[in-house]
């Protein structure tokens, strides 16, 4: 519970320390006299944003302190989770100075707004006339439904699992997009490597075939040439051969070897007689080989005109070589691309199945719940003088989203006979004050809060309804501490402590005063409250007897 609050310097208030009690507060002062800013201090306490102009004019900076006591399990998991140890109490700090600047403490220690924030959802609930609008949002109802059938859990699942689903979706819609422009890309890869492997190219077949093609164009020149060549080696019917010569004049000059001058000569002679014998087979051997097929010459001819293409392209036939390898390579992963394509598939198939039956599953239980809040918002209505009020919830299909696959709006019907309505077509301002009351008093039974604020809730509202406010308020503080900014006498009568809000002035300044009232002030403050005029003795009367009876309830 908030046990004291101290501000200094913030906006009218100069310095002020409030301790606070267990069970129902009220705040009640003229208009204008201040009573917002409590509100906006507690919320600068909660991590909420504070701007610059809230601190005092001319001074440096404005202090806010709150002080919690009996904090909430939940309260300590908050703590511990950021490095905090603490007791019984719970000390939280904000200063925001003059120049924009702000810091924040947790029990003295430096905290961030972001660890306010957090803490404090655990430690007050603030409702003002600004949350009306949770009703007025149809987007809104589905938050009141998940936090009264204790969804969360269920809901923090699917969330999760969605989000899961939606990455996958957009991977695979990143791969598809990359899959079809790789089609035009694996078409172009495999054109170019087709043309690569028709060269059939190896380590200097370009030199071999160029031998090839100067034989197959120079061919008669060649065997002519090669014929002539063999017959002087050879010779013919008519005469004889280089070799037959040179062989007899080695024979001739080795019988005379016994001239020592010519037996070097005989050896040369013998010598060049065998090479002669050894090319003039080589060159028999060529010329029994040698043969001219034009399909063949014109196979060569167009293999070495692909290959000149190529070396234009990418190179000398290494470097094509080269070029052939990256392109099997790249058709490999694009290969594995498609099959990464048909994994996604299949797993973003299986997740969408997971989500549409988390998102069934949490409709069905938000359909349960829906009924549940409906019945238990009648019923708390009926309390606050809304007899005739009924709820019903409409769910509507939608598309699968991060809410599940139905949206859902709480459909009111203030009137015997009348169709539900969408709240905002038929709530005033006094009813949506009481409808919004009713549901936080259902949800009040489903966390663990301990403190509720409620700002000017009683706004529209007068009279049986106003005090039925009051009863409901004052009901709720059994279990919880509540504060209420009230213009309702009736609702100010029934609280068990009442702080009166002041704006006074010294002559040079004004500042705000927070009171607390007790005995004949307080009979004072209420007849204030609901009197038009000056304050009769009449009224003081009533207040008198609206206060004695607010101690009985």
């Amino acid at each position: 519970m908030l046990s004291s609050l101290y501000i200094e310097n913030l906006a009218v208030i100069e310095k002020v320390s409030i301790d606070f009690q267990k069970g129902f507060t009220v705040f009640t002062g003229e208009t204008g006299a201040g009573k917002s800013i409590l509100i906006d201090a507690i919320n600068a306490c909660l991590g909420q944003r504070a701007s610059r102009e809230i601190v005092r004019n001319q001074t440096e900076k404005a202090i806010i302190s709150a002080c919690f006591t009996d904090l909430s399990s939940e309260a300590f998991r908050v703590l511990e989770k950021n490095g905090y140890s603490t007791g019984n109490e719970l000390v939280i700090t904000r200063e925001i100075y003059a120049d924009g600047r702000s810091n924040a403490r947790i029990n003295g220690r430096p905290a961030t707004v972001g660890m306010l924030r957090e803490l404090g959802m655990t430690l007050i609930n603030i409702h003002g006339q600004h949350d009306n609008q949770i009703l007025l949002s149809p987007e809104r109802h589905l938050s009141l439904i998940d936090h009264y059938g204790d969804l969360l859990p269920l809901t923090q699942q699917y969330e999760k699992e969605f989000r899961t689903l939606s990455r996958m979706i957009r991977k695979l819609k990143e791969v598809t997009v990359k899959e079809t422009q790789k089609e035009d890309k694996k078409r172009r890869v495999t054109e170019e490597l087709s043309l690569i492997e028709k060269a059939n190219l190896s380590e200097g077949i370009d030199v071999v075939l160029e031998e090839k093609a100067a034989l197959f164009r120079n061919g008669e020149k060649i065997a002519s040439g090669l014929s002539e060549a063999v017959n002087a080696l050879y010779g013919d019917d008519v005469s004889f051969g280089a070799t037959d010569l040179l062989s007899r004049a080695a024979s001739a000059l080795s019988r005379l070897d016994d001239i020592s001058a010519l037996r070097s000569v005989a050896e040369k002679l013998a010598v060049l007689s065998m090479e002669l014998e050894s090319a003039a087979g080589d060159l028999r051997d060529f010329f029994d080989t040698l043969h001219y097929d034009p399909a063949e010459a014109e196979e060569v001819e167009n293999r070495l005109s692909r290959i000149r293409k190529l070396k234009l392209k990418y190179g000398e036939i290494p470097k094509i070589l080269q070029k052939k390898e990256a392109l099997n390579r790249e058709l490999e992963e694009l290969d594995q691309n498609q099959q990464l394509l048909e994994t996604l598939n299949t797993e973003t198939r299986r997740q969408k199945e997971k989500v549409s039956f988390l998102a069934k599953e949490l409709t069905q239980r938000r359909k349960e719940a829906a009924s549940r809040l409906s019945r238990r918002i009648e019923e708390e209505a009926r309390f606050l003088e809304m007899p005739a009020l009924r709820v019903e919830p409409l769910f509507t299909p939608t598309k699968l989203n991060s809410s599940g696959d139905t949206s859902v709006e709480l459909m009111l019907s203030s009137n015997p006979g009348e169709p539900p309505k969408p709240i905002a077509k038929i709530a005033s301002g006094g009813e949506l004050s009481r409808i919004m009351l009713a549901i936080k008093s259902a949800l009040a039974e489903k966390d663990s809060i301990p403190t509720l604020i409620f700002d000017e809730i009683d706004t529209g509202v007068s009279g049986k309804a106003a005090q039925k406010i009051g009863r409901k308020l004052k009901e709720v503080s059994k279990s919880r501490q509540v504060f209420s900014v009230t213009h309702s006498a009736q609702i100010a009568a029934l609280a068990h402590h009442h702080f009166l809000i002041r704006k006074e002035s010294d002559g040079e300044r004004t500042y705000t005063v927070v009171l607390p009232l007790l005995g004949e002030d307080r009979v004072e403050e209420i007849a204030r409250i609901f009197s038009t005029d000056a304050v009769s003795d009449l009224m003081r009367e009533t207040a008198k007897s609206m206060l004695e009876e607010g101690e009985k309830i």
